[in-house]
């Protein structure tokens, strides 16, 4: 072979692999998870249990307690509804945005259904409330400041990565049935539907 040919031949591996490593780049970039990431504190965190409780309050004072195990969260009072279990935050770009689809959802769907959303952005009660009353949002609202156990949880047992919108969709008796990170190419109301349709089918 002579050495004209080996060259060409080098510059057609070079050129493959090139090409490779930019259709690489651009599939991750366009699959890559969209959202705000969410800041906590530096303390060391201690490794939590698959099998743990967590109890939540409401801005209004409504008390949740959660019991996570093995792909599930059940929580009191609400094991025989849907519920979408939430990290968001007031300053999170996505996370406003579903903020309609949330409350639609929540009118549309009534006692069947119900929203836990987490603030993990540091809001005070105060200024949660009064973003309330400016949404006019119909579902329930948790101070997170003092939940890193639970955002240490989700870090250990489903690999979060501190990104928001986190929406995790939980069936009857607490069986996580989705777990999304970010925004997607969907709306709320979309998954909700698939949600409704795979709950029917399995009847």
């Amino acid at each position: 072979m002579s050495i004209q040919k080996i060259l060409n031949l080098v510059i057609v591996v070079l050129l493959l692999v090139l090409l490779s490593f930019v259709g690489y780049y651009f599939y991750s970039t366009q699959n890559s998870q969209i959202g705000t990431k969410v800041h906590f504190s530096s303390k060391k965190a201690l490794f939590p249990p698959l099998d743990t409780e967590f109890n939540f309050k409401t801005v209004d004072n409504k008390e949740f307690k959660i019991r996570a195990s093995n792909k599930k969260m059940v929580i009191s009072g609400l094991e025989d509804k849907i519920v979408f279990l939430k990290i968001f935050g007031w300053d999170c770009q996505y996370c406003k945005k579903e903020i309609p689809q949330l409350i639609n959802l929540k009118k549309d769907l009534g006692d069947s259904f119900e929203v836990i959303a987490i603030e993990a952005e540091q809001h005070s009660d105060e200024e949660s409330l009064k973003y309330i009353k400016e949404y006019g949002i119909n579902y329930n609202i948790v101070n997170g400041t003092t939940h890193q156990k639970f955002y240490n949880y989700l870090k250990v047992h489903y690999g979060w990565d501190n990104l928001i919108p986190l929406t995790i969709v939980l069936g009857k008796d607490g069986e996580v049935l989705t777990y999304e990170v970010g925004v997607k190419s969907y709306n709320l109301s979309e998954l909700m539907k698939a949600i409704l349709a795979r709950d029917t089918s399995q009847k």
